[in-house]
């Protein structure tokens, strides 16, 4: 495991936006996936405040099948805190869940999306990563972009980035705060079978830690 561990939130929010400067500095039009939560919300002020160097894609790495100006949306949050130029997401109003996928499908198609350079994932207290949820059939989808997953613990539809598209990035970031992950964090280090190990073993990928969240690592 890629490992770094950081005093501070801003501290690690800092040190990922380092990281995806460094990263798009040899890329000629950067393609970067992004997810909801508190944990990156800082990164994306900071990139609000001083945008990246180059012009980036932004995309949704997952949303829940809410309208878009729910306080629950990812895409509200995302356009608040980073208020992206380019940004591709999922277009809850259309009130079906299997469309937007087709809807979403279509417009990463229509920009030749081959591959993300960057993907900026968090986890779950539950190992879930994405929209990735454990015992969920979507696990187990090995093509396509993107697709629509009923979570029963949430009574809840969700759309999100399939793992073949989280695993085919060039690079992933697990951006990791807070005690109630701290399991999830040793398990990962460990191997244990959840959604998070399952998108990022044996591919590149950069786990930025706070203390807290590493509290369970000797």
């Amino acid at each position: 495991m890629n490992l770094r561990i950081f005093d501070t939130l801003p501290d690690l929010a800092a040190a990922a936006a380092r990281t995806i400067e460094q990263r798009i500095a040899t890329i000629e039009r950067p393609v970067i996936a992004i997810s909801g939560g508190g944990t990156p919300q800082p990164m994306y002020e900071i990139f609000r405040e001083a945008p990246p160097t180059k012009p980036v894609t932004w995309v949704l790495v997952d949303e829940r099948y809410v309208p878009p100006g729910d306080p629950q949306s990812n895409s509200r949050m995302i356009r608040e805190k980073l208020q992206p130029a380019d940004f591709l997401h999922f277009d809850t109003e259309l009130q079906d869940p299997q469309k937007t996928v087709a809807a979403f499908e279509k417009e990463w198609h229509s920009r030749a999306i081959k591959r993300l350079d960057i993907i900026v994932l968090g986890i779950g207290d539950d190992g879930h990563t994405a929209s990735l949820f454990p015992g969920t059939a979507v696990l187990d989808l090995m093509e396509g972009v993107a697709a629509a997953v009923f979570v029963p613990r949430l009574d809840q539809w969700r759309v999100t980035l399939t793992l073949p598209v989280l695993r085919a990035a060039a690079l992933r970031l697990v951006l990791v705060s807070g005690e109630s992950k701290a399991r999830i964090v040793r398990d990962a280090r460990e191997g244990v079978d959840h959604p998070i190990v399952r998108a990022t073993s044996g591919v590149e990928t950069w786990w930025l830690v706070d203390k807290a969240a590493a509290r369970n690592i000797e």
